[in-house]
């Protein structure tokens, strides 16, 4: 399973872990924002600690000539609460994820990826038609079958949160500009994980550097 540490891939890791054997793959790409991501994610896989949740694996790539000068990259120019979600879209990384994390899987006899991928996902390559397409050009390339599936497809932040809301969520990081182990409160992914909490009617206990714009309008 590609584990990000944000909510939706935390959620998807135990769920997963229920009933089936699970193998944790964090891809470093040198995004601005891995270093705390992957502390979020070591910190929870650590509290939902579960026999069938095998030992992280981490796999790196270069981002840097791809997106070069990429707000992904620089930290500079994050996209705002007020921005559409299209304006956090980082192109080709679904496409390099599934890439590299197939290859481990030919090696490791694992058939089958999961990704936490959402029903509002906008992007181009979060669709079914492109998990189903580009499991069969990997497949084929590889010799082997592999299988790209996002079993929360058809499902939305908030329904998530309010099912599985015994998880230790506040561990999990969805920010794009984190500082010190704590979620900026003002980024895109900050302004939607809030409204995700507010509209699950759960109590968001998320520690933000800054006041969100939820807050701040109340």
């Amino acid at each position: 399973m590609l584990a990000s540490g944000g909510l939706d891939s935390c959620v998807l890791l135990a769920d997963l872990a229920g009933r089936a054997e699970v193998f944790p793959v964090y891809v470093a790409a040198g995004l601005a924002w891995e270093e705390e991501e992957q502390r979020a994610l070591a910190a929870y896989l650590e509290a939902v600690r579960a026999p069938s949740l095998r030992p992280l694996t981490v796999l790196s790539l270069a981002a840097q000539p791809l997106l070069d000068g990429h707000w992904s990259l620089t930290g500079r120019a994050v996209p705002g609460a007020d921005t559409l979600d299209s304006a956090v879209f980082i192109p080709g990384r679904n496409v390099l994820l599934f890439a590299l994390t197939a290859v481990w899987c030919a090696t490791h006899d694992v058939p089958e990826i999961a990704v936490g991928s959402l029903g509002d996902n906008p992007f181009p390559d979060a669709t079914p038609a492109f998990f189903e397409g580009f499991g069969r050009a990997l497949s084929a390339g590889l010799g082997r079958g592999v299988r790209l599936v996002a079993p929360y497809r058809g499902r939305h932040k908030q329904e998530l949160i309010a099912e599985f809301r015994h998880l230790p969520l506040e561990l999990s990081m969805t920010c794009i500009a984190p500082s010190g182990g704590r979620h900026c409160g003002r980024c895109n992914k900050c302004h939607e994980r809030q409204v995700a909490f507010t509209e699950a009617g759960v109590a968001d206990v998320t520690v933000y550097a800054a006041p969100t714009i939820l807050e701040s309008r109340s």
